[in-house]
């Protein structure tokens, strides 16, 4: 990969041919980049879907760079169904709206880890320094925010939101024993297995799936079946003959 890149770079290849993949990891300026079908492989969804509009202008962006060249061309070769579609999403702006909350349990366990969170108050102060505090304010209705939550002003309620977020947050991980939660006082401490889990990087799933079927004895069939569980591994797809 690196030597193809660096033919590329030195113009000694004149055009560069790459999977969908390997086109999200390659950050190369050139004249015209060219998107050949709009169909990806979701192995979460054991399907193919189509390519999302804020993907193609990431790769559409290495065509015509300023430093690099004042000239620049996007070409997208899709189905007829779908070039309605992708026209109408190339010509206007689309908010880049923010998935932090999916995943808000493991940053949680994240900053309660390195001691720069100890509490929900806290917690909250932490997460409006977020994308998700912006975007939450800017388009509430987008997250879940009614306007009967909270009293007073949308500030107000998005505040709300957050000690919502934060407090069931730290609720899911005092149940799997990640850390514990003080609901009264407010504080929450890690405890060994989430400081386990934030340096490995397991995520909280997995960590709630290993606490529901682990169990002392465990042969060597069931151990794997575990383990394949893990979320880290849901992109793995084994083929028929492995």
């Amino acid at each position: 990969r690196t030597l193809v890149e660096d033919l590329f770079t030195r113009k000694l290849a004149q055009v560069l041919v790459c999977t969908a993949t390997l086109a999200w990891g390659v950050n190369l300026p050139a004249r015209a980049v060219i998107i050949k079908g709009t169909q990806v492989y979701d192995a979460e969804k054991s399907s193919f879907v189509d390519i999302g509009i804020l993907d193609v202008l990431q790769i559409f962006g290495r065509a015509g760079r300023p430093q690099y060249d004042n000239v620049g061309e996007g070409i997208i070769i899709t189905t007829h169904d779908k070039l309605s579609h992708y026209l109408s999403l190339l010509t206007r702006q689309k908010p880049i709206e923010s998935q932090f909350i999916d995943k808000l349990a493991d940053n949680l366990n994240a900053e309660l880890v390195l001691g720069t969170v100890t509490s929900v108050e806290e917690a909250v102060q932490w997460l409006k320094y977020t994308y998700l505090y912006v975007r939450m304010y800017v388009s509430p209705l987008t997250y879940g925010i009614k306007s009967q939550i909270g009293t007073g002003d949308k500030l107000s309620r998005v505040d709300t939101f957050c000690h919502e977020l934060i407090t069931k947050a730290a609720t899911d991980l005092d149940k799997i024993k990640m850390v514990r939660f003080d609901q009264r006082t407010g504080f929450i401490f890690p405890t060994d297995l989430g400081r386990t889990a934030s340096h490995y990087y397991i995520k909280f799933e997995s960590i709630e799936i290993i606490g529901e079927t682990m169990t002392p004895h465990l042969d060597d069939v069931s151990l794997f079946s575990l383990i394949s569980k893990a979320k880290e591994f849901e992109q793995v797809k084994v083929r028929d003959e492995q």
